[in-house]
């Protein structure tokens, strides 16, 4: 598995799939990023500021998440997805491009919500209060889990048709974050209230962490039928 992670990580940096998500998602954190209003430098308004902006920066990983997984999942030609399947097993090689894009999707979180203090001016609330910033990486992970679970998804193997995901993959991520069931959604509201620096809470959590098992179980299932037919075919 470690030697299909580096190889999978390598199709990342060297296809420069990255750049995309990671233009994508600096403009959406530095777009919904907002310094206080002036007159409102009191530690209160700052850590406000602060929660808002760490779940600003979470929520925009549903979407580039989603298509980071996309990009993952579609990289490999045919007969390169062939080879390794046939090397390493199907079901290894389509765990190691959806690991590659959720850790990807993990450097990018934890950039979005270091950056967030600084983007703000609200760093000195980030250092008296550290539960906000931890309640943030929380809400992080939970936009995270979904985002990986809605790209797996909508694209290849579930979804092989090139217009049909792209289009499902953007309704889906739009879905988590405004559908009352989504667990995204949960978090982010759990974060607009007087108690967001208590975290999303368990049940968010664990129902981002059940999706998302639930969906990588297809997509390693279809994928694994997917390539054994490929490779009987050869």
């Amino acid at each position: 598995m470690i030697a299909l992670l580096r190889y999978q990580t390598a199709i990342l940096l060297r296809s420069h799939r990255w750049i995309f998500p990671l233009i994508a998602y600096g403009l959406l954190v530095a777009a919904g990023a907002t310094s206080p209003a002036p007159g409102s430098a009191l530690l209160a308004a700052q850590s406000t500021q602060l929660a808002q902006g760490l779940d600003w920066s979470a929520a925009m990983l549903v979407p580039v998440v989603a298509f980071l997984t996309r990009s993952m999942l579609t990289a490999e030609p045919d007969a390169a997805r062939a080879c390794v399947a046939a090397a390493a097993g199907p079901a290894q090689a389509q765990l190691a491009a959806l690991l590659t894009a959720l850790g990807g999707g993990i450097v990018l979180g934890l950039g979005g919500a270091c950056l967030t203090p600084f983007i703000t001016g609200t760093a000195a609330a980030a250092v008296a209060h550290p539960e906000i910033f931890a309640a943030g990486l929380l809400t992080a992970v939970v936009c995270l889990l979904v985002g990986s679970a809605v790209g797996a998804l909508c694209n290849p193997p579930l979804l092989r048709h090139p217009g049909a995901a792209m289009l499902a993959t953007l309704a889906a991520a739009i879905f988590a974050l405004a559908s009352d069931v989504s667990p995204a959604s949960a978090a982010l509201r759990r974060g607009g209230t007087s108690h967001g620096a208590q975290g999303p809470g368990l049940v968010p959590l664990l129902a981002a962490a059940c999706l998302l098992a639930v969906i990588w179980g297809a997509s390693l299932y279809a994928g694994a039928r997917r390539d054994n037919r490929a490779l009987s075919a050869t």
